[in-house]
């Protein structure tokens, strides 16, 4: 990892491996880690970052406790023992609030957690609290109703990405050593790329998606019932995922999030054979991120690989998941704010109100075009090993959300272009820092894998740590 330019942009903080084996080890406690991660988030630096919804400190500082107690006994301690980890507030955790960023539900506790976030309290990792979002999570930046306005700990003038941009962060400001955000059109990969971390966005149904808000019947937590979300669009393609310093952290969060057993990395079959391309396809790109895409390239053939440029690369997953998305009925979106409207921001209300409004036939026709570009899109893996694509047409916005490409502005949605269009593929992907833009802002590339290739796509990324170097 020394070399590499994520190692290089999270240096000044362990990763969440490195944690692990020191408590596991006795070479630290994890109080000392926890009193470290709460001085963070306590000092003014932390505080004007607002980057957390709730804190759980108190409730963290016991667990931390009760976890040395148990290693001193001799006792066996869990693969992610004393890490500090937080979640995105549309994802269910008992007795915090779950708010989806929304003034609607600013009271609302939760009374189960997401399987998914069990998990990682069952390995030891040590809950810190929950972050901020846009409202339901509707946003390429990280501004809320309820909370107002999450910084970039990194570069104060971008924003940290949205939707899951309290997490992002969290984890580039050594609050947080692994975050759990949420991906339905990019809302890990991009806020990845804004601060300069790693996201994993998995393959539809790799992990359980149990406890996101809202749930199909619009219930946030009253009686104790939080359903995954509605089987719609939202409900097919937005996953559960991890943040974090370093893609072995990943792939250790990933192995426990999925309820598998921990397992070396897959040996990928030689050469592998990689299909990449710009995103030109998908909108403007700027100049500096096809010269990071195409030295990337060259050094993964320079390695002894294949790698073959396919500037069509999912060309048809882009449009067809926008209309979809345009169409799509939020019934679950529209349920939860049934008799709370005025409590919604405008702007959500009429994107929830105009989705019910679709003809039947129009959304069916866009779903079928949706499932032919994405059975186009696994036919174009079936020849290759892994596709590589940016995850934006530049670097992170500006923090109202604009981003100048060569000349051109773009604002919102369209600067997120190739992670929409890999969402439709439904493939698991990486996203992790290879390059840096004229302003010294990180610049990522997704690392796509077929369907199912999870640990293809980890191992991927590892070599493309040491074979991606600061060009600075």
């Amino acid at each position: 990892m020394s070399g590499s330019l994520l190692a290089q942009l999270n240096s000044g903080f362990p990763d969440a491996t490195a944690i692990a084996e020191a408590v596991r080890t006795g070479r630290t406690s994890a109080a000392a880690v926890l009193a470290e991660a709460r001085a963070r988030a306590g000092s003014g630096q932390g505080k004007e970052l607002n980057a957390f919804i709730s804190e759980d400190w108190d409730h963290a500082e016991r667990a931390a406790a009760a976890l040395d107690a148990r290693r001193a006994a001799g006792g066996t301690l869990g693969a992610l023992a004393g890490i500090p980890f937080s979640v995105k507030d549309v994802i269910a955790v008992a007795g915090l609030p779950v708010t989806a960023a929304s003034k609607a539900f600013a009271t609302t506790k939760a009374n189960t957690t997401a399987p998914a976030v069990q998990r990682l309290l069952d390995a030891d990792a040590i809950l810190v609290g929950k972050t901020n979002c846009p409202e339901f999570a509707f946003g390429m930046t990280c501004e809320s109703p309820l909370l107002g306005r999450t910084g970039n700990p990194r570069y104060p003038d971008a924003t940290p990405g949205g939707s899951s941009g309290g997490e992002a962060a969290s984890v580039a400001a050594g609050i947080s050593a692994l975050g759990v955000g949420t991906d339905f059109g990019g809302s890990l990969r991009w806020p990845a790329q804004c601060v300069g971390i790693a996201a994993l966005r998995p393959g539809i149904g790799a992990l359980p998606g149990e406890g996101q808000v809202p749930g199909l019947d619009g219930n946030f937590g009253d009686d104790g019932v939080l359903p995954a979300v509605s089987p719609g669009m939202q409900g097919s393609f937005q996953t559960v995922g991890p943040l974090a310093r370093s893609v072995r952290d990943l792939r250790a969060a990933y192995a426990v999030m999925a309820g598998a057993p921990t397992e070396p990395l897959p040996t990928p079959r030689e050469p592998i054979r990689v299909a990449w391309s710009d995103g030109r396809v998908f909108g403007p790109v700027r100049a500096e991120v096809s010269e990071v895409m195409a030295r990337l390239a060259a050094a993964v053939s320079a390695a002894g690989h294949l790698a073959t440029e396919q500037p069509d690369l999912f060309a048809d997953c882009l449009p067809t998941y926008n209309r979809l998305r345009e169409l799509d009925p939020m019934v679950d979106h529209a349920a939860a704010v049934a008799g709370r409207e005025d409590a919604i921001t405008g702007a959500n209300l009429q994107t929830i109100r105009n989705s019910l409004a679709a003809p039947p036939g129009e959304t069916a026709r866009a779903r079928l075009a949706a499932d032919a570009a994405r059975a186009g899109a696994i036919r174009q893996l079936e020849s290759v090993d892994i596709a590589l694509l940016p995850v934006a047409g530049g670097p992170a916005a500006r923090v109202d959300g604009t981003l100048d490409v060569d000349g051109e502005q773009l604002q919102g949605w369209e600067i997120m272009g190739p992670c929409r269009a890999v969402t439709l593929t439904g493939c698991p992907v990486v996203s992790l820092p290879v390059g840096l833009s004229a302003e010294g802002l990180p610049l990522s590339v997704q690392v796509v894998a077929p369907p199912g290739g999870e640990l293809a796509a980890l191992a991927f990324a590892e070599l493309l740590e040491q074979l991606a170097a600061d060009p600075g």
